[in-house]
């Protein structure tokens, strides 16, 4: 039986790249809200078979897909996780804009910590029906590209300062 010293074994260099630093989960209780979309849902059904009026069993049936529709959107966030290791960013939701300026929405980015240019925060002013201020967090790599962090997954606030401190941190180390 042969021993090997440590520092010449390979799976000692590379586990500890790969093993996440931390891991960011979504704040909003996904499941939660898919109960209470489904409850709804069911809720609207029922009463579409309660009453005889067309009308009104056409507008709830309406109503009741329209919220199963939003319950099968909120599916794709269920398991959503910010990774953090020493040697990259890994985002599982993201929106980026292309070189026409249209937003993209990209299903998982892997960021080098060495390519991040800058991670700053943008606040967006929405005004449809009432004044929304929403905040998120903007990573800019050193080739332009900008990718999005969404506020309504994660809790922005905290998350920007956290990812500056590992972006500080593992580019000290190139």
């Amino acid at each position: 039986m042969a021993i090997t010293h440590p520092s010449l074994c390979p799976m000692k260099h590379t586990l500890p790249h790969e093993k996440p630093v931390a891991v960011y989960r979504t704040t909003i209780s996904i499941i939660l809200f898919e109960i209470l979309y489904l409850a709804a849902a069911i809720g609207c059904g029922y009463i579409v078979f309660q009453i005889d009026v067309l009308w009104a069993q056409l507008l709830l049936g309406f109503l009741a897909v329209m919220i199963l529709w939003a319950c099968g959107h909120l599916l794709k966030y269920r398991n959503d996780r910010i990774v953090v290791t020493p040697d990259h960013l890994s985002i599982p939701h993201v929106e980026t804009k292309t070189k026409q300026g249209k937003n993209i929405s990209s299903t998982q980015a892997t960021l080098p910590w060495v390519k991040i240019k800058d991670i700053s925060s943008n606040i967006d002013i929405h005004t449809t029906n009432t004044i929304r201020v929403e905040k998120k967090i903007s990573i800019i790599l050193h080739n332009g590209t900008r990718y999005t962090i969404d506020s309504e997954l994660y809790d922005v606030i905290f998350l920007e300062r956290k990812l500056k401190s590992f972006w500080f941190q593992f580019t000290k180390k190139h």
